[in-house]
């Protein structure tokens, strides 16, 4: 997968934080030519910081304590004391301040930081622009992330571009490997990595959805979660044992209903040994039918007022032939396609709509 485009990477990545906001700007242009996902990040991360600046950085009250001359806000009484600091005439004080030094701007220079790492190989002019940014948030701190820095952050409702910037910060941290022995930082890739690159199509589905198309509700209720229709167990503990179907995408309108789950594999097709294909040919996989059949079968069954549900397997695909398969199991219509994630973003639109007809 990584000759998706850095570009539609950027796409992906905005409908999956469900910032599709930051895609529609003319800064745009300038990643189009990048080509690798450090790059991309720092990029966008860089960009984003010097936009603020100009904007004027947030600001909140940041908890003090300094020895002064005369009394401001609480006086530390047992610091006071223990320091013998009046007879010095000096007091020791706590107090708030208004300041820029706050925790989402200290995660903003922390991760422009982390870009400036020799170890991480960026474009020298994007290596500059990044330099730049972290020079422009000077009266800031660095802070040491852990993955529970993030979850801290209090953002109004109005704070489009830090929610959007801290989506990438986020990503560089998960993203980054620290040398246990040498203390080094690198960057992995992600697009080499399976399982994240499937959960980001997976999200980036389902925010695309609920974007860019009117017709159904998705996920209604905000609920994918599919009951069994005829479960029965002597005791809780057994019947804890059964595993929980949840589906990616549940698409609900008066005249349709779809679950429509995603796959990610290199081949959508099954081929070779096991599948009574040569390499030329291939099959569908039996474990997605099976899975996608197991949800149509309960879902209707507990849901029989209403249209019929119908089920598609969607893939990524990558330059490969695209796959265009419809089958009736069981009186269930079923969709397997491929959506084309290496070329022009405009026909991913036009396919991803498509594919719900």
């Amino acid at each position: 997968m990584d000759r998706i485009p850095i570009l539609n990477i950027y796409y992906l990545l905005c409908y999956a934080w469900r910032h599709v906001q930051e895609r529609d700007t003319k800064r745009l242009a300038s990643l189009a030519n990048l080509s690798t996902v450090q790059d991309l990040l720092g990029k966008v991360l860089a960009t984003g910081v010097n936009h603020l600046v100009r904007r004027g950085i947030d600001r909140g009250y940041v908890e003090r304590r300094e020895d002064l001359a005369g009394i401001r806000g609480k006086l530390a009484v047992s610091e006071t004391a223990k320091r013998a600091l009046r007879s010095r005439a000096r007091a020791a004080c706590d107090f708030e301040e208004l300041s820029v030094d706050i925790l989402p701007n200290r995660i903003l220079r922390t991760s422009l930081r982390s870009l400036l790492n020799p170890r991480i190989p960026l474009n020298r002019s994007i290596r500059s622009e990044v330099r730049s940014a972290y020079r422009r948030l000077d009266g800031v701190s660095r802070v040491r992330l852990k993955r529970n820095t993030f979850s801290q952050v209090q953002l109004g409702g109005q704070r489009r571009v830090y929610r959007h910037l801290l989506s990438v910060c986020w990503l560089l941290h998960r993203r980054a490997i620290v040398d246990e022995k040498t203390g080094h930082t690198t960057f992995r890739d992600f697009r080499r990595d399976k399982k994240r690159m499937w959960k980001l199509f997976e999200d980036f589905v389902t925010g695309f959805y609920e974007r860019e198309q009117r017709v159904y509700r998705v996920n209604p209720g905000g609920r994918r979660r599919i009951d069994w229709a005829d479960v029965h167990a002597e005791d809780g503990a057994n019947l804890a044992l059964i595993p929980v179907m949840e589906a990616d995408v549940i698409l609900e309108s008066p005249e349709r209903r779809i679950i429509l789950d995603t796959k990610f594999y290199r081949d959508a097709l099954a081929r070779g040994r096991g599948t009574g294909t040569g390499t030329g040919t291939g099959k569908l996989r039996s474990n997605n039918l099976y899975q996608l059949l197991a949800y149509l079968r309960n879902r209707q069954a507990k849901r029989p007022d209403g249209p019929r549900h119908e089920g598609i397997l969607l893939y990524p695909q990558v330059g490969e032939e695209a796959l265009r398969a419809e089958v009736w199991l069981e009186g269930f219509r079923i969709q397997a396609r491929t959506v084309n994630l290496a070329q022009d973003w405009r026909t991913i639109h036009e396919e991803m709509l498509e594919t719900i007809g």
